[in-house]
């Protein structure tokens, strides 16, 4: 992630086990959570471990003071977990982003609900940074600025986002960026041509800003420049 993004949310920031992160789902079932649980590819323990996992999870969390027991038994977050767990069980957009090098991919995930942006960025293969940004108007910037980083470390890259609304949950909306070999960068944006692939075009160098914009506001998966 680009440096800019993480110095504006170091102080926010926490690591969370993809465990962690089910179980807070898991006190409050929505199908808004259950969206998030899909999109950010959670899996919870499997049934002959749940037990285990469950108790474990609850003790690291309880250890770093991140949930307690109430007097009937009961999980109470705290505060951080509750903005957390909220954000995640109310969400009402989600933004998929993998940055491909070769075999490597790293994934992040923006998810709002309301006003709330939080975003939970792939530390290990079973753990998130969550940070929390200041608002959705925030989230092109950041977003725009993590994949100019990105790209610009080498050839050979590829950025794939992808937008997923509440109303529409199972058509989500690709948009890609791409650096070839010699070095030429490209846009995958819709529509589909009849096989199912992208339509690819020039990405101009002040181009990457604009489409995530579009993408993230407008729910546009375009080539920079096009008409809307």
């Amino acid at each position: 992630m680009s440096e800019t993004t993480a110095a504006a949310t170091d102080e926010q920031a926490t690591i969370y086990t993809a465990y962690e992160i089910d179980f807070m789902l898991g006190l409050r079932d929505t199908e808004n959570g259950r969206i998030t649980r899909e999109q950010v590819g959670l899996r919870s323990a499997p049934e002959a471990a749940r037990e285990f996992v469950t108790a474990a999870v609850t003790s690291g969390l309880r250890a770093r003071g991140k949930v307690e027991r109430s007097e009937d038994g009961q999980w109470l977050l705290g505060e951080e977990g509750q903005v957390v767990a909220t954000a995640l069980t109310a969400a009402d957009r989600w933004l998929g982003i993998a940055l491909a090098e070769g075999e490597a991919m790293r994934m992040a995930f923006i998810i709002k609900a309301n006003d709330a942006i939080v975003m939970l960025t792939q530390d290990e293969l079973d753990s998130f940074v969550v940070t929390a940004l200041p608002g959705p108007e925030q989230v092109p910037a950041s977003v725009a600025d993590i994949v100019q980083a990105f790209l610009d470390g080498g050839n050979e890259r590829t950025v794939s986002l992808r937008r997923t609304d509440l109303s529409a949950a199972d058509d989500p909306i690709p948009l890609m960026f791409h650096v070839e070999q010699g070095g030429d960068r490209k846009i995958g944006h819709l529509p589909l041509d009849e096989e199912g692939i992208l339509q690819v075009s020039d990405l101009p160098a002040d181009g990457v800003a604009e489409a995530v914009r579009a993408l993230w506001e407008e729910g546009a998966s375009r080539a920079p420049g096009a008409s809307a």
